[in-house]
């Protein structure tokens, strides 16, 4: 089942990529994240951030998640 697993991971990363693109210029706290992304608990989104920071997807400033330089180019090209 190891495929499962997989996918139930980008499922959380796409999730939590969502919200931090809706949320805009502002970013979004971890704690802000567990509001957002309903069906994911704390440890959910931890592994989903971090490999989201990671792949330059986010990036953290200060305490706030913003989207990276190719999830603000993303955005651009196609809205949510």
């Amino acid at each position: 089942m190891a495929g499962r697993h997989g996918r139930e991971d980008r499922e959380a990363q796409a999730k939590v990529l969502r919200a931090v693109l809706l949320a805009g210029k502002d970013g979004l706290t971890e704690e802000d994240l567990e509001e957002q992304c309903e069906g994911l608990d704390a440890a959910d989104i931890e592994r989903a951030v971090i490999a989201l920071l990671n792949s330059g997807l986010l990036e953290r400033i200060e305490a706030r998640l913003h989207p990276g330089g190719p999830a603000k180019h993303f955005d651009r090209l196609r809205p949510l």
